[in-house]
């Protein structure tokens, strides 16, 4: 089975009969030419379900994201059935996915046996290509491939002939493309090792769009806000001033930054208050949280971390390290005046909900100025590298809970520094 994902991976070189994965547009290319000869095939071109299903699988992994074939997500975005669906009574994603399996048996029993195969193993989603040969006999004579690239191997001559001495030219070629390989690993493995990136790929690596979810005043009420009723009577001037349609200028500048860094990767996103969010939306796909005591979203999350938030007198904040929890130290009094305030503290989580399934990412601040630390943080590449230095091996894969602190001077906080970390 192969879980890799696709822009992950540097092929090293496919062998007959062998499963690889393309990791060129030349490789990439030829799996879609021999899937469109498929679905244009009997076996599947009566059925636009099964050839829905073949696509969207195939299409999937060639663009790198074979690692979220999930059931759940072909249920979503193949068949159309809600986020919250039932997958243990609704079983159209696995009877499509073994008919699916049944057709392309019944493909290449009655086509050419030395094209490109496309398999689906039974218990998994992920489809495996292999480039079948008829004659594996012969598999000694075959060009080696490096990089989907194909290095030309000279067959012995015939004993009647002079026997051309090439092998210099061959050798050159291969070792040129060996080079390009390695640099192509190289710039690879630098892309992977960006630590920006690495936070970031749960998002990235999504199709549905990302929700961009704010605090508002609402969130900030310890009951819930009388609702507006929202008919022709609601004046404009009620609708602006509302406490649901009302955002700290900051949250809205962090929630911007946001917005740039994914624009930037050409990522779907759409807004909501937190007001307006529903858990449908947050179960719909990947969601970005900010804000913290304004936004009941985040609320809901926090108490079952180590790094949670307590309030033991009204107006006094501490971010609780239940580890170690005589420290009082990460706390702010919301009644101290604005411009004495000289720290803020901020908690970043980066997890898979397991209420909706989806990731989601926090930037919570005690205050606006943690929650501006913090979005700068996670928008920053040189920034983004203090994670690195404190991160365990595997970090990229893992949820992780940080706490962050910035110095406020005269209503503007400054570079976040990490205090205190979760990997799990």
């Amino acid at each position: 089975m192969i879980t890799r994902s696709v822009q992950d991976s540097v092929p090293a070189g496919r062998i007959p009969n062998s499963v690889y994965i393309p990791g060129s547009d030349r490789g990439r290319d030829e799996v879609r030419d021999q899937l469109r000869r498929i679905l244009s095939s009997p076996a599947f071109y009566n059925s636009k379900r099964y050839a829905a299903v073949l696509k969207f699988l195939v299409d999937q992994t060639l663009d790198g994201f074979g690692d979220r074939l999930k059931e759940r997500t072909i249920g979503i975005e193949v068949f159309d059935r809600p986020p919250d669906y039932d997958t243990a009574t609704d079983h159209a994603v696995r009877s499509a996915v073994a008919e699916v399996r049944k057709r392309l048996a019944q493909y290449y029993l009655h086509n050419a046996q030395d094209e490109l195969r496309i398999e689906i193993l039974p218990g998994s989603y992920t489809p495996q290509f292999r480039q079948h040969e008829a004659h594996p006999s012969w598999s000694a004579g075959l060009p080696r491939v490096v990089a989907d690239q194909t290095v030309p191997v000279t067959p012995p001559a015939p004993a009647s002939q002079p026997v051309r001495r090439s092998r210099p030219r061959a050798v050159l070629i291969a070792a040129g493309l060996i080079l390009t390989a390695g640099i192509l690993a190289v710039v690879a493995d630098m892309r992977a090792r960006d630590p920006l990136d690495s936070f970031w790929m749960p998002i990235f690596k999504s199709h549905a769009p990302i929700l961009l979810c704010i605090g508002n005043i609402e969130g900030g009420e310890t009951l819930p806000a009388d609702g507006l009723d929202l008919n022709h009577k609601l004046t404009l001037s009620e609708f602006h001033n509302s406490k649901d349609s009302t955002v700290n200028q900051y949250d809205a500048f962090t929630m911007a930054k946001f917005a740039g860094l994914l624009e930037a990767h050409g990522q779907v996103f759409r807004f909501a208050s937190q007001s307006d969010a529903t858990f449908t939306d947050l179960q719909s796909g990947p969601t970005i949280l900010v804000g913290l005591l304004n936004n009941n979203w985040t609320k809901r999350l926090v108490p079952q971390l180590r790094f949670t938030v307590e309030e033991p007198t009204p107006g006094k904040i501490i971010i609780r390290d239940r580890n170690n929890l005589a420290n009082n130290d990460w706390s702010i009094d919301y009644s101290t005046p604005y411009l004495d305030v000289t720290k803020d503290y901020a908690i970043v989580l980066r997890m898979v909900d397991p209420k909706t399934d989806q990731a989601v990412i926090v930037d919570a601040g005690i205050t606006v100025f943690g929650t501006s630390a913090a979005g700068n943080f996670l928008t920053n590449r040189n920034e983004m590298k203090k994670l690195t230095a404190i991160a365990p091996s595997g970090w990229e894969k893992k949820n992780m809970e940080l706490v962050l602190s910035t110095d406020v001077i005269h209503g503007q906080s400054g570079p976040a520094s990490i205090i205190a970390a979760q990997f799990w």
